[in-house]
């Protein structure tokens, strides 16, 4: 009777730790590709950014100041979602 629930509760754990595994490994992908494109929309709103100011177009400059903002909120949650997991 033992026996065979450690069988049992030992098969539980290997299938929870492949489901786990699954999990994680969608949260890394899904973390890196956020903060890459966070990356990539603050390098393209601080460009913006600078288009505008040098043609003094002010609502270019509060587009690009959009997009820089989006951009640091994608990165800054990726590295609290990293730290608290």
């Amino acid at each position: 009777m033992g026996t065979n629930l450690l069988a049992v509760a030992t098969n539980t754990v290997v299938l929870a730790a492949s489901y786990t595994k699954a999990i994680t490994s969608l949260k890394s992908v899904l973390l890196t590709l956020g903060s890459a494109i966070g990356a990539v929309m603050l390098v393209y709103g601080g460009i913006k950014f600078a288009m505008a100011f040098r043609q003094m177009d002010q609502q270019g400059e509060h587009q690009a100041v959009y997009s820089v903002v989006a951009g640091g909120v994608l990165v800054g949650l990726s590295a609290l979602v990293s730290v608290l997991t």
